[in-house]
């Protein structure tokens, strides 16, 4: 499941009475986003009917608790408009979703306007023969010859013959050499009798 919810984009889910173009078409939301239209919708609902409840007179006697109507009148048209701007919030989003695939729509369109059709589908084909490696005939060969550790047959133990031919391969290997390197540094000993230099001098490492 990833998270996503479908709406028809009917005209009922607009508030219009006519049936448009995109009457079958599907927008998709997040699930998010249709928990909180869906909630939204049935928490206004039950408001107003809560409050058309309190509206109505009590005792059969119109007019019993006029404040109490006029409250709930008021209240009525307050969850209406908020029930107004849901509902708007909904046609907004099925129209951003709309553009959206409107926008790729004649992307494609225009980039195939034009090109001509064939019944052959784009890609490789179903049984033919790929492109395979390249043979890398630029790198030195070696060859190795492999025999049979006993040309003999297992059975009576007579000696098979050479017979013509070879059956090859070709492998492609990366050789990496490892070595150890041995450095010397060779030392000198003072000859003179000054004391500019130590009895034994041995030379420095080379850099880099």
């Amino acid at each position: 499941m990833d998270g996503t919810v479908q709406l028809p984009c009917s005209s009922a889910a607009r508030g219009e009475a006519k049936s448009t173009p995109f009457g079958d078409v599907f927008v998709t939301l997040s699930k998010q986003e249709h928990i909180e239209l869906v909630w939204a919708a049935k928490y206004w609902k039950m408001e107003h009917g809560r409050a058309a409840a309190r509206a109505e007179p009590r005792g059969g006697v119109p007019g019993a608790i006029p404040t109490s109507r006029a409250a709930a009148q008021a209240r009525e048209a307050a969850l209406l408009c908020e029930l107004e701007a849901a509902q708007a919030k909904i046609r907004d989003l099925q129209q951003r979703l709309f553009a959206r695939k409107s926008e790729r729509g004649s992307l494609i369109d225009d980039k195939h306007r034009g090109a001509p059709v064939g019944s052959r589908r784009r890609g490789q084909q179903r049984g033919a023969p790929g492109h395979g490696r390249s043979r890398q005939a630029h790198l030195p060969l070696r060859t190795e010859d492999i025999e049979l550790e006993s040309a003999l047959c297992p059975a009576c133990g007579e000696p098979l013959g050479a017979f013509a031919g070879t059956e090859d391969c070709e492998v492609v290997e990366v050789e990496v050499r490892a070595y150890r390197r041995l450095i010397r540094r060779r030392r000198y000993r003072r000859t003179c009798e000054c004391e500019a230099l130590p009895g034994i001098v041995t030379a420095p490492p080379r850099r880099g």
